[in-house]
């Protein structure tokens, strides 16, 4: 229930479905006057949840900086979160957009700053295969030994892959603290979560949405498509924290 509830709040954050309700609002309304205050609603959204700048530069102030370990310092394990794979009806396994933390994960271990991985993913939908499962194999296939490999293939949420985490963590008595490997704009709730649990971690930031970069004019006053679509991604990160504070759950 909890999950369904998540999804649809998830839905209505996203400014392009303000947009696509007020359209829809101001074609049924027989007021000139109601037409005309939504069609302002409709370009005052688009302008600035299409700004480009103004985007960025919240998303840089809420993502942290990179992470860069020191030489010859090393953790007993690394944390990687699911949601990095996609698959088809076929059950056929895809990297996504998000695949960086995949990346990262393994290059923490092969430069030895981590000796043990734990994957924490389980499936969106009951019948889909699990990310867990699809990271495991790849990062066999890579050459890493399955052996270093722990798999935690049950969360289906942030809150969940702390608390099955912190399970296996816990069975294994593993040393912390954990370097924890998720998207830049998730950090700030992982690591609520995280510690919430009683995880000790170490926040280490991978696929950043945004970059810092010079802007144009252009930027300032033209809507960008691509920004307005990328806002539910943010906005989901700080509704989740609220969410989670709500429900007493960090």
């Amino acid at each position: 229930m909890f999950h369904f509830i998540s999804k649809l709040v998830y839905l209505f954050i996203a400014p392009e479905n303000w947009i696509i309700v007020l359209l829809i609002c101001r074609f049924a309304s027989k007021s000139a006057v109601i037409r005309k205050r939504l069609t302002i609603a409709i370009i005052a959204i688009a302008l600035i949840f299409g700004n480009e700048a103004i985007y960025n530069k919240l998303v840089n102030a809420w993502q942290p900086k990179p992470v860069v370990f020191a030489s010859g310092v090393s953790y007993e394990a690394g944390i990687v979160l699911g949601g990095l794979s996609s698959f088809d009806k076929y059950g056929n396994g895809f990297f996504n957009g998000t695949a960086d933390r995949f990346i990262q994960t393994c290059l923490l271990y092969k430069t030895g700053k981590i000796k043990k991985i734990i994957i924490s993913g389980g499936s969106n939908a009951p019948n889909e295969p699990k990310d867990a499962h699809f990271q495991f194999a790849k990062m066999v296939e890579l050459g890493i030994p399955a052996s270093d490999i722990i798999v935690e293939d049950s969360s289906m949420s942030t809150f969940e892959n702390a608390q099955f985490t912190k399970k296996k963590i816990d069975s294994l008595r593993l040393k912390p603290p954990f370097v924890l490997v998720t998207s830049a704009m998730h950090i700030p709730r992982a690591k609520m979560v995280f510690a919430s649990a009683g995880v000790q971690v170490i926040p280490y930031p991978s696929n950043y949405q945004v970059l810092e970069n010079k802007f144009t004019f252009s930027n300032y006053v033209l809507p960008d498509i691509g920004t307005l679509l990328s806002w539910s991604t943010f906005l989901k990160e700080i509704v989740g924290i609220a969410g989670y504070k709500l429900m007493g759950k960090a």
